[in-house]
């Protein structure tokens, strides 16, 4: 069996999303439970960035833009930039998972992400198994 048929895919995972809920550090260690155990499973990992309009607390290359630090891609681990609520959407993110065999997709958002919904929609519309990991402290 591939080890990297499963991907996370981690929607929410840039700073000013995180920073912004009222228990980001609790959320932060969650978060990283579940990057870890999906990395000891061998699980394919991939952030999406998602590009924010100017002035935005999410603008493209801002502080808030980057993944946040508790969060560190690692060799191996793959980023996508996105502009819409669909992380499959203009962004090569269904090619990417097509390229490693990925069947099955676990994403890792914060609860009520509109990112999540979509893009778990698009997801299944597209034939992958998706589990939605929802995440709160």
């Amino acid at each position: 069996m591939n080890r990297k048929a499963t991907a996370l895919v981690l929607l929410n995972a840039q700073r000013h999303y995180l920073e912004e809920q009222p228990d980001e550090p609790v959320l932060s260690r969650v978060w990283q439970t579940q990057l870890q155990a999906a990395r000891e499973a061998g699980h394919l990992i991939v952030f999406v960035q998602w590009d924010g309009p100017p002035g935005s607390s999410g603008e493209t290359f801002s502080r808030g833009w980057v993944i946040h630090p508790d969060l560190r891609a690692e060799a191996g681990d793959l980023r996508v930039r996105a502009t819409s609520p669909d992380a499959f959407n203009s962004s090569g993110l269904d090619i990417l998972l097509r390229s490693q065999r990925v069947e099955t997709v676990n994403l890792l958002a914060l609860p009520d992400s509109e990112e999540g919904q979509v893009t778990a929609h698009t997801a299944q519309t597209l034939g992958y198994t998706v589990h939605a990991v929802l995440t709160q402290a």
